[in-house]
């Protein structure tokens, strides 16, 4: 059995979406989506049953009844620190993500800070949310700065997927800087217009049916 596991954003759900979805229900493989959003906001563009749900970049897996099978916090006292400094700096357009809601205000078992950029110093702001904070990364979207608990990781919760399931093959579809490394750990297929060192490419998600042909 085969796995085929996808970013939603700019990957699968883009101008051929319907498309998209034509292809996955045409083969036999499981299908994953992996993406940055929480279940609530997928769920509203959603229009495939997956054998898994990878949401907040790795934060947590619901299975194909929505059932939580995985999930990573982010630590309590860094969250307190985390609020200081982005009170600090001003930033007042932000919220907590906790799989149930969201909030501007600190609450239990937080999987994801997103901060909306303000200004051209989203970068330094980042390095500075984040100094001394071994247990949280970050990652800079086009409107975004994402924190997340340093194992929450597209990569991660594919692995955890794995140790579940035998699958023979993995393939891995991904278009924004979120997904470079899964994109590195699985068989991985970057969606760009442009030639590129590290990664395969390809246009759109439906050029994966070349592959799986010929893995079939």
């Amino acid at each position: 059995m085969n796995l085929i596991v996808s970013d939603f954003d700019g990957t699968f759900f883009d101008e051929y979406y319907n498309k998209n979805i034509e292809l996955i229900k045409k083969y036999n493989i499981d299908f994953v989506i992996a993406t940055g959003r929480n279940i609530q906001s997928l769920k509203k563009d959603l229009k495939i049953d997956c054998k898994y749900y990878i949401c907040n970049d790795g934060g947590y897996i619901l299975d194909d009844n929505y059932n939580l099978i995985y999930r990573n916090y982010i630590n309590k006292d860094t969250i307190q620190k985390l609020y200081s400094r982005i009170i600090g700096l001003g930033y007042d357009d932000y919220f907590f993500d906790n799989l149930e809601t969201f909030s501007k205000e600190i609450i239990d078992n937080i999987n994801k800070l997103s901060i909306k950029i303000k200004d051209n110093n989203a970068v330094s702001d980042m390095e500075y949310i984040l100094k001394d904070l071994e247990d949280v990364y970050a990652y800079i979207s086009t409107n975004w700065i994402n924190i997340m608990n340093i194992e929450s990781k597209k990569e991660n919760a594919i692995e955890y997927i794995s140790k579940l399931n035998n699958y023979d093959k993995i393939i891995v579809v991904g278009n924004e800087i979120n997904d470079y490394e899964m994109l590195k750990k699985y068989d991985g297929y970057l969606i760009s217009k442009e030639n590129n060192k590290v990664f395969k490419t390809i246009n759109n998600f439906l050029e994966i049916e070349t592959i799986i042909k010929n893995d079939h």
